[in-house]
């Protein structure tokens, strides 16, 4: 029997410090777009707008998103005016930091992580999602739906492409299939 994924919003000390933790190991060691420390923890600098949900097996954090409703977006202090490179929209959240623990890459980890902010965007009449891309994954961002918006942001180890999705058009094209158990 394969371990059982949990996807749920990170509540405990525990939890956080397992994002944080991840965050590290993901964003200064694989994706050098931060400097290392010797604690090898990395708390977002919008650790306290973030909600984070979590993909846990057996309690050990296996995957993680960020997700950021309150402006301004970190997308909002590298676009000058990024309304008017976007299409019209109602409300928009951010997702930040997704990351996958290797050994669970090319699983359920990410399909779930996905299924969860869809639910919750939805539910919380989200019409546009914006994310920073990493250049090494477009493909994959552009098959669910995502659409390059800007140049390339970050550094030269670290790139990324600023993508929206539109939730409604996603909700219409995939909803009832996606969002099935």
């Amino acid at each position: 029997m394969k371990d059982q994924i949990i996807v749920k919003f990170a509540e405990t000390e525990d939890e956080f410090a397992q994002v944080h933790k991840l965050n590290y190991e993901t964003f200064v060691e694989e994706i050098p777009q931060h400097n290392g420390n010797d604690d090898r923890v990395l708390v977002d600098k919008l650790h306290e707008k973030n909600l984070y949900i979590v993909a846990l097996v057996k309690g050990e954090l296996v995957g993680m998103v960020a997700i950021n409703e309150i402006r301004p977006f970190s997308l909002d202090h590298k676009i000058p005016d990024i309304e008017k490179h976007l299409p019209p929209f109602i409300k928009a959240l951010e997702i930040r930091l997704l990351s996958v623990k290797p050994t669970r890459r090319g699983g359920k980890v990410f399909f779930l992580l996905a299924r969860k902010i869809v639910e919750w965007g939805h539910k919380m009449n989200f019409n546009l999602v914006l994310i920073s891309g990493t250049t090494r994954q477009i493909k994959l961002y552009e098959k669910i739906g995502f659409t390059g918006f800007y140049k390339l942001i970050g550094k030269e180890d670290a790139l990324y492409q600023p993508m929206y999705l539109d939730v409604n058009k996603f909700i219409d094209d995939y909803g009832e299939k996606f969002l099935a158990d």
